[in-house]
């Protein structure tokens, strides 16, 4: 799943211009939000070694992300609370997923195929942001700020439904190897 990267910059014009924050206050927010990714990368391992790989991404991915649906609901004073937690959690699941998702490409991938295979993520990764960028600024364009985050939350929320289509919810632990894939539970 591509969404590794959070673009903040429809999230500040919305805090600016909707929600009516102070710039600094704006900062200060992100900077808040952003120590979700601190507490994600701190809990991954224990929490994939406590339930296995498998089930702390889905985890990870399937409760953290309808958390996002908050955000648009975000006002003034009390109501950043809103935003506060719901980015806190969104941080936390995102960064633990891609610290389990990370050590699962390194134990799986074969050595000599592992550079490629990062740089085809990252390009991947990297090259979502601008055509997310567009599709928000396109979305706030034609909405307005708030029904373009509401349309964004919601995709986010969606997304995470995409892990349950394949193999991997019934499994608990990812595969070591690509002989260990199977459609089939362990059993």
């Amino acid at each position: 799943m591509i969404r590794q990267r959070r673009d903040w910059r429809l999230l500040v014009v919305f805090l600016v211009r909707e929600v009516g924050v102070n710039p600094g206050v704006v900062g200060g927010l992100i900077a808040a939000i952003s120590c979700g990714g601190v507490v994600g990368a701190v809990v991954a391992t224990q929490l994939a070694r406590r339930i296995g790989t498998a089930r702390a991404m889905l985890i990870c991915e399937g409760a953290s992300v309808p958390f996002g649906s908050v955000i648009p609901m975000t006002g003034p004073g009390a109501g950043l609370t809103l935003l506060a937690v719901g980015g806190l959690v969104i941080g936390i699941g995102v960064v633990a997923g891609n610290v389990v998702k990370g050590a699962f490409r390194q134990q799986y991938t074969p050595p000599e195929l592992l550079g490629r295979t990062l740089v085809s993520m990252q390009f991947l990764n990297l090259g979502a942001v601008p055509v997310g960028a567009l599709i928000a600024g396109s979305l706030a364009s034609a909405l307005g700020v708030r029904p373009a985050l509401w349309c964004m939350t919601s995709g986010l929320a969606l997304s995470g439904l995409i892990l349950l289509s394949g193999p991997m919810k019934s499994r608990r632990d990812l595969p070591a190897t690509p002989n260990a894939l199977s459609l089939t539970p362990p059993g």
